[in-house]
């Protein structure tokens, strides 16, 4: 593949069924994985051309993919994609394949989950990028890969291991935003569903912690960037792209406590006025009062505390092992502090009983308000992680726990032995009742919360159309199918 010049970078993805809704307002995040990978391969081989596509952007209709093909006429297809939109990666590389004579190449954490049994499952993928993909792509355009790869050799199917990477992140090339559109991304909601211009940080990689429903790619050694590495692509999207809204995505961006307030105390300095989202996760149990009051002085909008479950049975179980009264608290004084405070929480774990997912509700109901958004998800089951084992252990039929991995949020849950649908089912209404978008005094001062930290009118509508999967044209509308008389904390 070395004398590929040519090379079309796509994410397959189709945004409508990641929130599992049909109305107008979408959700589009800039493909950050492929900005690393192409930076990456850009320095590597300077002769190389290289375009990033994003199918439910640009290639929702076969047509309209195949006018993009057609147009472009790479050496190279790569793809990226999740479990989640296992469809869309078949679909984008058997068209492909249908119209262009060039190597296909899958990645992202679906090639690193499935690996041999997805080139058996797509056959028009010619071979598999696995683990971290800028130096093996890299390596791989220039005829120099020796690992990182999994590709067929006659019958079979050869996995060379995941391939190496940098133990530094500050020698990788920052993302290049210079190959996709950020007024186009604009239009739509971003991941803190507003519209702005998009900067997507990833400012480590890898998670000490060992939460069994998690798979880590990237490892369990975390690897941090330097906070002046960090607050230096700040400033050159800020410089050159007029980003001034940053979403960090980091599994856990405050696990060393040194380094998250060197980078506040950095952007306090330069007074940029600048909006910071965490919409994958905090660990609120290691945050303390000084870092909340610090993250709010940097300019944080929005913040996601990840605290799974209120029984300490299932944080045990699943590892996460979360001290939820030190939880609680920083909860809590972020609420008070006025950001946007949203509480990932989960049921539907093995073993799991009804009494166990109560006392997670019962947890939420110790908060000062609930979480701004509903983030209670049913538990999916992915390869490589040890939930599945557990799962096996509990008498789960493991094959249709991980089909579950490619149902959206909004899909009902199945049922457990010991949590069964129905109870499920009362669970769910239970807290959107109490917590979710049904609560009108709850959904009041989440419109205050989200207007004081800057969301207009039209990112409101179409927050809540995308929400709660039904057309909003005015606010009041929002509160149209929402209870007065339910209590929070009833």
């Amino acid at each position: 593949m070395s004398k590929c010049r040519r090379v079309l970078l796509i994410e397959a993805n189709d945004q409508r069924r990641w929130v599992g809704g049909l109305v107008t307002p979408e959700v589009h995040i800039p493909p950050v994985g492929l900005m690393y990978v192409a930076s990456s391969a850009r320095m590597h081989n300077p002769d190389v051309h290289i375009e990033i596509l994003e199918t439910s952007l640009d290639g929702r209709s076969d047509e309209e993919l195949a006018t993009k093909l057609l147009e472009y006429r790479p050496d190279l297809v790569g793809i990226r994609s999740i479990s989640l939109f296992e469809d869309e990666l078949k679909r984008v590389a058997e068209l492909s394949r249908s119209l262009l004579d060039v190597p296909i190449v899958a990645g992202g954490p679906i090639a690193t989950a499935r690996r041999g049994p997805l080139l058996k499952t797509i056959p028009a993928i010619d071979l598999l990028v696995v683990g971290e993909g800028e130096l093996t792509f890299s390596r791989l355009l220039s005829g120099t890969a020796t690992n990182g790869l999994v590709f067929r050799q006659g019958n079979e199917i050869v996995d060379l291991g995941d391939g190496d990477v940098v133990d530094n992140l500050d020698e990788l090339p920052f993302p290049d935003y210079s190959l996709v559109d950020l007024g186009r991304y604009q239009e739509h909601l971003s991941y803190a569903y507003n519209h702005r211009r998009q900067g997507v940080l990833l400012t480590s990689r890898g998670c000490p912690f060992l939460c069994t429903y998690c798979n880590t790619f990237a490892g369990k050694t975390a690897r941090l960037r330097s906070a002046e590495n960090v607050v230096a692509e700040m400033e050159q999207m800020w410089r050159d792209h007029a980003i001034e809204d940053f979403y960090v995505v980091d599994d856990i961006f405050n696990m060393d406590r040194k380094r998250t307030e060197a980078v506040f105390r950095m952007i306090i300095r330069l007074r940029k006025n600048w909006r910071l989202y965490f919409v994958n996760g905090l660990r609120a149990d290691i945050m303390t009062r000084e870092l909340v009051d610090l993250m709010a002085d940097a300019g944080t909008v929005w913040v996601t505390y990840a605290v799974e479950s209120g029984s300490a049975r299932i944080q045990k179980l699943v590892k996460k092992n979360m001290r939820l009264d030190q939880a609680a608290e920083i909860i809590n004084y972020s609420q008070d502090r006025g950001m946007v405070v949203n509480v990932n929480t989960m049921y539907g774990f093995p073993t799991e009983t009804g009494a166990d997912a109560q006392q997670t509700l019962d947890y939420l109901a110790r908060l000062h308000m609930p979480s701004l958004l509903p983030y209670h998800f049913c538990l999916r089951g992915y390869e490589g992680c040890e939930i599945v084992d557990q799962a096996a252990e509990a008498g789960w039929d493991t094959s249709v726990f991980l089909a579950d991995g490619t149902l959206s949020y909004h899909d009902m849950p199945r049922g457990t032995a010991t949590f069964p649908k129905s109870e499920m089912m009362n669970h769910v209404i239970e807290y959107h009742t109490r917590f979710g978008m049904r609560n009108q005094r709850h959904l009041l001062r989440s419109l205050e919360v989200l207007r004081e930290n800057g969301y207009t009118d039209c990112d409101l509508v179409d927050m809540y159309s995308v929400l709660q999967n039904r057309p909003f044209q005015h606010v009041d509308e929002i509160l149209a199918g929402s209870t007065p008389s339910v209590k929070a904390n009833a």
